[in-house]
């Protein structure tokens, strides 16, 4: 169990991450047996087919709810890919935006590699990150806002699951680089990782204002379907 000033911190950190959409009590873990109802009912809201169209054309209606839906819903869905494909072209295209500065050719390049990684998996935190990076250099503002607050959006369903603070708590991930994504945006550095259990690890992390120690983060949807896939 995490000692009180690291459960304070976790909390203290999501939340404001959080304000502007949510109330504490509003953090709550996925319940996958009402998202698969919700999303293949042709007749609700949030339906799957859908609420991905929607996604696709970058709708800045998508509630947070949605966005919940979405993200966990996709481990439910046929050409859910429990781990990501081979993903070095845009590691190194993230390497050359450091390398270059942002250069205009590489910020060009660094655009083409992550919408194709999109098209593989349309929730790649890194490749939405790389685009909001890429279009910002280049001065293409309204881009930069779509794709940043496509991001935001994500990270605000994501952490909604949980405020990590312990295992019962742990914040829900469908795919385990999504992890490094929360822990950047809340601005904690990874110092190491230890399994739990099957489902929940926990990461350590290198000492910050906040005193946080640690978050847990539970990929059980991830497991699963990779057991359902392969097994």
């Amino acid at each position: 169990m995490m000692n009180i000033s690291n459960k304070i911190g976790i909390a203290s950190i999501a939340l404001t991450m959080l304000a502007g959409h949510m109330t504490a009590q509003e953090v709550v873990a996925p319940n996958y047996r009402e998202i698969r109802t919700s999303i293949q009912n042709s007749k609700s809201p949030n339906y799957y087919p859908q609420l991905m169209r929607r996604y696709l054309e970058n709708d800045t209606t998508l509630t947070l709810e949605q966005y919940r839906c979405l993200y966990y819903g996709y481990t439910l869905q046929e050409d859910f890919v429990p781990y990501q494909k081979e993903r070095e072209k845009l590691f190194e295209i993230r390497r050359e935006l450091v390398n270059t500065n942002g250069s205009k050719s590489t910020c060009t390049e660094a655009i083409k590699v992550a919408q194709s990684a999109l098209e593989d998996d349309p929730f790649d935190l890194l490749a939405i990150s790389t685009l909001a990076f890429s279009y910002l250099q280049l001065k293409d503002t309204v881009s930069h806002s779509l794709w940043n607050n496509k991001q935001d959006a994500l990270l605000d369903a994501i952490v909604s699951s949980g405020d990590g603070t312990d295992v019962d708590d742990a914040i829900h991930v469908i795919n385990l680089e999504h992890e490094y994504e929360v822990l950047n945006r809340l601005g904690l550095q990874i110092e190491s990782d230890s399994l739990c259990n099957d489902n929940v690890e926990y990461l350590r992390v290198q000492p910050n204002a906040e005193d946080v120690r640690g978050v847990f983060f539970n990929f059980g949807a991830c497991r699963q379907a990779y057991r359902k896939k392969y097994e």
